[in-house]
């Protein structure tokens, strides 16, 4: 190419590489913000956490299923390597996410090494395509970078995936390129090591296995020999770290990370929606896949012959269709997200980046030898391919806004903190274990496993869980939005809401909603006298009008309400039976004023006098008390009773509100 011509390609090269590059920049600084937030990113993290606690407590993660603990259905090799880690660093957020993230980084160092290293190679022998390998690796990383929004932002979090995915990568990386290279004990000892990192991929996530199959598949086809040294090493590992495992666990290992998924839901239809899912998320760089294996294949039976640059696209392409089945058969498992898509989203996109110096060589060995700008129509080939998806990424931008976490939801995670840490026994924070953690108390078991022994045709019993709740041993429990609190038994009651809150960033939108406390009779304070409480659960002492009130009081709010919060023991007496439309009136049995305050918990619709409690005296009423805030949590009303000492009194609660609702408990009298 004459030098203009040179300068001209090359700016269209840098045009093309741009949206990538801006979708690796908005990827790097949406995790910087997200390493360092002290709470849950994602529902499940903290959970994580707890494992690597309980491995560096040298208790094993596999066994019964317990209150104390039960594990993800995962294998242990993540985990592992936080609890190894936090032996120098400490167990933490920052280093689970860490992990992650240099993961992410690994894949990016083998994503540029399986691109350019041919290109690389070739040129030495004259064939330069090494600026068309740095464009594909733009479009790899920045395809991989464009598909964080859609798997929900999975890569840098406290779980196995982008790990699990650095092993895959790097291991199959490792299987093609050593399969070819060196001789002796130096090539048998390099090829038994990839063999012991494939089978390590399943030890990360058990979906490796398909790989430690593919790896063997590329290894037979490069080098048939050194298969059974590979098939070897993968075996000493993979099998025998199972057989170690099932006899340390006494075979619950083989129970959690295999027998719980076969009981489990398959929803086929999301398994088969999954593949146009994944090809049609970015559906012009899968169209760069295809045109690079028709060129290849062109090359081969017109030329007969292959170009060193063409070969990863070959090797490439079936990790990329492998990875889509391991992406169907994970989001068609239940309670998947699109987290199970990584893998085919970052194995697409290395397959694309490979695409263009394949187009690249084949171009310039299909152009007929008289033509003497070969070159110039490589170059130009690669343009015309890549623009479209360049065109892809640039409308494919983010903002990282809805990943970042805020100042908000740390001062709400410090304030939960220091709730749980205000309150005077064990806590479970049923779905944030690390919750309880970071607050000093003792740690119990994720929500989720509970969800998981209790499926399938032969459920679990979680053993303590019945005990636990039935005895009251909680000084209290954290539930989460969308939280089922029948799990409870009834044992607990909501005592309290938790706004501000930390707010999760990716995954399930999961969080502490509210504090539930044992539903048990409460105990006056000192110097204090029940008057009414409710607590026989009927309406004992009081005449009741209208509908209401209904037959007795309740335990819970009515079906369609809101949560009840802040009442005392288990009862309270509430006026939406029949919904809000519904009136009536509670008046009590009269009683004498022999203190010098009464206080009671009110709750409801603020409605003027609609809605109110009167102290009647005389016949007439001398005190009344409305809620001063809508809304089902309670707050206690105090009243100045001591110039009526020695009267008797009753007390009303009034309902006259077409459109609203009230609430009553505990009225104390007090000394």
């Amino acid at each position: 190419m004459k030098p203009w011509q040179r300068w001209v390609v090359r700016g269209a090269w840098l045009l093309i590489a741009l949206p990538a590059l801006w979708q690796v920049a908005t990827l790097l600084y949406t995790i910087t913000q997200r390493v360092a937030y002290p709470y849950d990113l994602e529902w499940m993290e903290g959970g994580m956490l707890h494992h690597a606690q309980w491995i560096a407590d040298g208790d094993g993660i596999y066994g019964p299923p317990s209150i104390d603990f039960i594990p993800y259905l995962y294998t242990p090799l993540y985990p592992g390597v936080i609890a190894t880690l936090g032996g120098l660093f400490g167990i933490s957020y920052a280093l689970g996410r860490a992990v992650s993230i240099l993961s992410l980084f690994g894949i990016g160092a083998v994503t540029i090494a399986a691109i350019t290293g041919p290109a690389r190679r070739a040129a030495r022998a004259g064939a330069d395509d090494r600026i068309a390998a740095w464009l594909g690796v733009a479009l790899a990383l920045g395809g991989f970078a464009a598909a964080y929004p859609y798997c929900e932002g999975w890569y840098d979090l406290v779980r196995c995936d982008t790990f699990f995915l650095f092993l895959v990568t790097a291991g199959l990386h490792c299987a093609v390129r050593w399969s070819r290279t060196g001789e002796g004990w130096g090539a048998a000892g390099r090829m038994a090591a990839v063999g012991m990192l494939m089978a390590l991929t399943f030890f990360a996530k058990q979906t490796g296995i398909l790989y430690v199959g593919l790896g063997g598949l590329f290894v037979l086809v490069l080098a048939w020999r050194r298969v059974p040294i590979y098939a070897l090493a993968a075996a000493a590992v993979g099998l025998g770290g199972v057989v170690a495992l099932q006899r340390r666990t006494d075979g619950w290992f083989w129970y959690w990370i295999h027998d719980v998924h076969q009981s489990h839901d398959f929803n086929m239809k999301r398994f088969w929606d999954s593949f146009g899912n994944i090809l049609g998320h970015f559906p012009l760089l899968t169209a760069i896949v295809a045109i690079g294996l028709i060129v290849v294949a062109v090359t081969a039976i017109v030329r007969r012959t292959l170009p060193p640059a063409a070969r990863p696209l070959l090797v490439w392409t079936p990790v990329y269709a492998v990875s889509i089945i391991v992406g169907a058969l994970g989001f068609g498992t239940q309670w998947a997200v699109f987290n199970a898509y990584m893998p085919a989203m970052l194995h697409g996109a290395i397959a694309a980046g490979c695409a263009l110096p394949a187009i690249a060589a084949c171009v310039r060995v299909l152009a007929p030898n008289q033509w003497a700008s070969r070159t110039l129509v490589s170059a130009a080939a690669v343009v015309v391919v890549a623009a479209p998806g360049a065109y892809n990424l640039w409308t494919a931008r983010w903002s990282p806004k809805p990943f970042v976490p805020t100042a908000a939801d740390v001062a709400g995670g410090d304030e939960l903190i220091k709730r749980i840490a205000a309150v005077d026994g064990d806590v479970w924070v049923m779905f944030e274990p690390w919750y309880g953690h970071l607050a000093g108390k003792r740690m119990f078991t994720h929500r989720m496993g509970i969800g998981d022994v209790g499926v399938g045709k032969a459920p679990r019993p979680v053993l303590g869980l019945s005990e636990t709740l039935r005895d009251h041993a909680f000084a209290a429990i954290v539930l989460d939005s969308g939280a089922q609190a029948g799990m409870l038994g009834g044992f607990y009651r909501p005592d309290d809401r938790l706004p501000p809150r930390p707010e999760v960033r990716t995954g399930n939108r999961i969080v502490p909603a509210s504090i539930w406390v044992p539903a048990i009779a409460s105990r006056p304070p000192i110097g204090a006298r029940i008057l009414f409480d409710f607590e026989s659960g009927t309406f004992d002492g009081w005449t009741i009008t209208g509908t209401g009130w209904g037959p007795r009081p309740e335990m819970r709010e009515l079906a369609g309400q809101p949560p009840v919060c802040r009442f005392g023991g288990r009862f309270f007496a509430i006026s939406s039976h029949g919904g809000k439309a519904a009136v009536g009136t509670m008046t009590s049995a009269p009683f004498p004023i022999d203190g010098k305050r009464l206080t009671f918990r009110i709750g409801g619709e603020v409605e003027g006098d609609a809605l109110r409690v009167a102290l009647i005296v005389d016949g007439r009423e001398v005190l009344a008390a409305l809620p001063s805030k809508s809304g089902e949590t309670l707050e206690v009303v105090t009243w100045d009773v001591s110039p009526l000492a020695g009267k008797t009194a009753t007390l009303t609660a009034v309902d006259e509100s077409a459109t609203g609702h009230l609430i009553l408990d505990d009225v104390l009298i007090w000394n």
